[in-house]
Parts: C-alpha cells; sequence; structure tokens
C-alpha cells in the first residue's frame, strides 16, 4: 500500500493547488492507486485508517447508532472487500467522508439525470454489503472510473474515453469488457444504409493520422483513441452499403484491429490482442486486400513467436503470409523476419540467417511506396530490430550489436523497439560473461523510460535479461538491484 500512500499525497497536493473538488481527487486515486472507493476516500481526505476508525466511533455515537467495536485492522478490511460493511454503518461513512453511499461504491447511481453532470457517481464497482464473494474476499479490487449512468451503449463509450486521456497503465476489468464489447460490434453489422462521402474520407484519414502519431501516444491513451475510432467504422459497418465502400471501411477497420491487438499485447493482454488480430484479419479478407492481409498474418507470427513463445505456430502465420503474397509487400519481409525469429528460438543457425537473406532480398523488390509507412511499412531499420532479436538470442552478439547501432540511431529512444533492442544489448553483455554490465543496462533501461511506457510487456522483456544469467549468478547484487527495480516497478 506505500505506493498507494504515496501516489495519493502527490495527488492530493495537486488538487489543493489546482482547487479539485474531493469527488475528483477520490476519484483520481482511486484510478491511479488501483484502490477500491471507500479506501480512495479516505486517501483523499489524508487521513490514517486509526483517525478515521476513531471519528466513526464518534459519529456512531454523536447519531445514536450502535457502538461498533471498531479497530483500524476492521476498516482496512472493508475498505478491501474482505469483511461485508453492516448496512447501518453507511451513513456514518458518508458523514465521515462527506460523500453520497455510490460514490463509495455502495451500489450505483442510476437516475436519470445529465450523465455529465458533476454529481455522477465516479465509481461503478458495487461494494459488497452483505456478504463477501467465496472466500470472503473480493475477488477484484479493479474500479472503472467511469461516473456516468445511461445505457450500456453510453457507459461503454465512457470508458474507451477515459482510456484516450489516461495517462496511467491501469486497465481495470471493465475497460476490458468494453474492448471486447467494441470488438464484437462489428460483427454485428447487418442492417442500415448509406454514409455520408465526408464522413467516409473522414474515416479513411484515421490511418494516415495514426501512421504520423502513433508512437507519440502512451498505450493507454492509444487504446482509447484506436477502440473510440473502431467504434465510429462498426457503427457505420452496422449500414448497407455499395460493395466497394464496404471495402473501403473494412481495409480502416483491419488497421485499426491491428493496431488495437499490438497496444493490447503491449499492455500485457495478449489474449485479448489475439482477439482482436483475428478481428484484423476477418476485416481485411472483408476488405480483399491482400496486401493488408498478408501483413495481419505477419503480425499474427510477430506475437505468436516474440510474445506468446510458439514458434509453431509464429511458422504456420508465416507460411499463410507468403502464400497469400503475389509480389512482395510489407508484409511478406516481416513474414521472412519472423521466420528468422522462430528458427533462432529453436537454436537454429543457419536456418536463421537464410530466412534473413531472403527478407533482405524481398525488402529490395517491395515497391518503394509501400516502405514508407512507419507502421504498416517495411524499412531497413525494421530488419535491422529483427536481426538484433534473433542473433541476440543465437549469441552471436558481434552481429547482434551491428543492428542495434541502426535501431538506436533511427528510432525514437520510448518506442518499444528501441527499449527491446536496449534489452538485446543488455543480454549481449550477459552472453559475453558480463554479468554486471548487462543488468546495469537493463536497469538504466527500465529507469530512463517514463512510467507510462513500463507496461508489462516491456517488464517481462526486462525479466528475460535475467533469466539469462546463469543460476549461480542470480544473487550477484547487480542482479538483485534489478530484480528490485522490476518489483517496484511492478508493484507501481
Amino acid at each position: 500500500m506505500s505506493h498507494g500512500r504515496a501516489c495519493a499525497a502527490r495527488i492530493r497536493e495537486r488538487a489543493a493547488h489546482e482547487g479539485w473538488p474531493l469527488i475528483h481527487t477520490a476519484a483520481q486515486i482511486a484510478t491511479c492507486c488501483q484502490v477500491p472507493p471507500l479506501r480512495a476516500w479516505r486517501l483523499a481526505h489524508g487521513m490514517p485508517l486509526e483517525e478515521a476508525a476513531r471519528r466513526l466511533i464518534e459519529i456512531c455515537a454523536e447519531t445514536g447508532l450502535r457502538q461498533p467495536k471498531l479497530h483500524k485492522g476492521d476498516l482496512s478490511k472493508y475498505e478491501l472487500g474482505r469483511t461485508p460493511v453492516p448496512v447501518w454503518m453507511i451513513d456514518p461513512l458518508c458523514r465521515l467522508y462527506r460523500a453520497r453511499p455510490d460514490w463509495l461504491g455502495f451500489g450505483g447511481d442510476y437516475s436519470q439525470g445529465d450523465p455529465d453532470a458533476t454529481q455522477a457517481t465516479p465509481f461503478r464497482t458495487p461494494f459488497p454489503l452483505d456478504k463477501p464473494d467465496h472466500g470472503g474476499h473480493r475477488k477484484s479490487h479493479s474500479l472503472s472510473f467511469s461516473g456516468i449512468g445511461g445505457s450500456d451503449d453510453m457507459r461503454r463509450r465512457e470508458l474507451l474515453h477515459q482510456m484516450l486521456v489516461t495517462s496511467g497503465l491501469v486497465l481495470t476489468p471493465s475497460h476490458l469488457v468494453a474492448t471486447e464489447q467494441t470488438r464484437q460490434r462489428l460483427h454485428e453489422a447487418t442492417t442500415g444504409s448509406g454514409i455520408p462521402a465526408d464522413i467516409l474520407d473522414r474515416l479513411e484519414g484515421l490511418i494516415p493520422g495514426y501512421e504520423r502519431r502513433f508512437y507519440e501516444l502512451a498505450p493507454v491513451p492509444r487504446l482509447g483513441a484506436l477502440l473510440t475510432d473502431f467504434d465510429e467504422v462498426a457503427h457505420w459497418l452496422g449500414h448497407r452499403l455499395p460493395v466497394m465502400t464496404q471495402r473501403r471501411l473494412w481495409r480502416v477497420a483491419a488497421h485499426l484491429a491491428e493496431l488495437t491487438a499490438d497496444t493490447l499485447y503491449v499492455l500485457g493482454q495478449g489474449r485479448h490482442g489475439a482477439a482482436w488480430l483475428t478481428t484484423a484479419r476477418t476485416a481485411a479478407d472483408e476488405a480483399g486486400d491482400r496486401t493488408v492481409a498478408t501483413w495481419v498474418r505477419a503480425s499474427q507470427a510477430v506475437h505468436a513467436v516474440l510474445d506468446e513463445d510458439d514458434p509453431a505456430r509464429g511458422l504456420a502465420y508465416v507460411q499463410e503470409a507468403q502464400g497469400l503474397s503475389r509480389t512482395p509487400s510489407p508484409g511478406t519481409v516481416l513474414a521472412f523476419a519472423m521466420e528468422a525469429s522462430a528458427h533462432a528460438k529453436r537454436g537454429d543457425d543457419a536456418a536463421t540467417h537464410f530466412a534473413f537473406s531472403r527478407a533482405k532480398d524481398a525488402l529490395e523488390r517491395v515497391p518503394a511506396q509501400q516502405q514508407r509507412s512507419g507502421i504498416w511499412g517495411y524499412q531497413d531499420r525494421k530488419l535491422q530490430a529483427a536481426i538484433s532479436n534473433a542473433m541476440t538470442r543465437l549469441g552471436r552478439t558481434r552481429e547482434a550489436r551491428a543492428a542495434q547501432t541502426e535501431v538506436f540511431r533511427q528510432y525514437p529512444a520510448h518506442s518499444l523497439t528501441y527499449v527491446t533492442a536496449r534489452f538485446d544489448q543488455a543480454k549481449c553483455l550477459i552472453h559475453d560473461k558480463d554479468f554486471d554490465a548487462g543488468c546495469a543496462s537493463a536497469a538504466r533501461t527500465l529507469l530512463d523510460l517514463s512510467p507510462e511506457y513500463r507496461t508489462p510487456l516491456v517488464l517481462n522483456r526486462a525479466r528475460e535479461v535475467l533469466l539469462l544469467l546463469p543460476e549461480k549468478h542470480r544473487n550477484r547484487p547487480a542482479a538483485r538491484e534489478l530484480r528490485d527495480i522490476l518489483a517496484t516497478t511492478q508493484r507501481a
């Protein structure tokens, strides 16, 4: 809970400086610190558990209620949902924190008022009143800082909007439900008619927009933006449209779904990412665009090989991507690069080098205009990133370092490609028996990143450095320091 207290103190300072209302302060603490609403309100008041318990007893005495035998441990259990909150204690808690019951997590606000009003409930997770979940504990304390009533569709859109404007890494179960509902909407596209030409042009313009700013967005706001845009595309695909118009929209949907999948993998949500890649694949096939369809299958290979440690499945996707290509495209080059990575995971040096030679040959034959896109194009710098990763796995540190030099020169420091190459650099040091330098390099890579970029996928890349250490060297001071940094980052 040390993160919660420290973070809450910073939020209170900012709230005092900017004149936030108390409800906004509590909501920010709940979102940032990942604590239930009852605890968030106590932290918003800056009140220790002992003081809160004492004042609750005093309030009960003043209002003529029964005198609870309440200690700080009891109140902590109420806050975490481990002990059901007596119904008669709701009023004293509301008096203590100057809040409504639904603000403290007891039920929700189902009134028909303005959903954007300041009085809306910012905490939608019901708090246990009569009995706890199985085993006496709550299964999850994640909160959705949504704060609106209305229809399910309105709540889903609000959750997507939160991700667009949130700078932290917190993804609550409600956010993931909204994410999945948004994906599924595309498959409900059955009725309707027409789309104005200006709207169609604007939706197609989303793709170059993401090409320009994709790497400038932190993962959670990026996910919110993608899902909000995908939601609109899915809405229009629900209309009856001319075939060519549908294909144009399906192509936009394929690109947005592929970027959404990539972002979910970065945030450690591999199962959801895989589902979105399936959706991207379906959309690309509906669009009838071989170039996009090839890219999506190659992207499936990327995540199967690098994130899911399943080179066999990755190679199956590679074969599908290569089978779709009549002429070389960026997806073809990516597929060859992932074939090389899969062979590197299996320790097959000769097959890895052969696949890379095919990738280089294909890259030379890709039309220049298809190479330009920073996301869906394939330039030499992307190939160098793949070479860095594969050669590092094979322990060919000299070739790996040559590729890393190009990656560091051409990618922004906060991009996942750059960060992954930094971890490859640390692994190369360990391959060369410089264990302390390897751990120190990985630690610096983590500390140099802003918190919003220390995603679960990045932390997994850092753990790979530790796992590469021989067993007898895993308790060296540098290794312990890296392990401590990882633990601290994970808690934050």
